[in-house]
């Protein structure tokens, strides 16, 4: 199950996640905040985000296996 904080009705909960829907579950808006466990997540997400941190660059202040 997701859980889900909404900033506009201020309910938190837990649902059914629902890639195609964004919006909270009780009220209908748009200003609300999903926490997935890696479980519930779509297989493209996951992608998308392994791809962006393959991207990412490396913080200065942290050392690289190549320094």
């Amino acid at each position: 199950m997701a859980r889900f904080p909404c900033r506009a009705c201020a309910r938190e909960g837990e649902f059914t996640y629902d890639p195609r829907r964004h919006e909270c579950p009780r009220c209908g808006s748009p200003n609300v905040q999903f926490a997935l466990g890696i479980d519930e997540m779509p297989d493209e997400l996951i992608d998308r985000i392994v791809q962006g941190l393959r991207q990412a660059e490396p913080l200065d202040d942290h050392p690289t296996d190549e320094d």
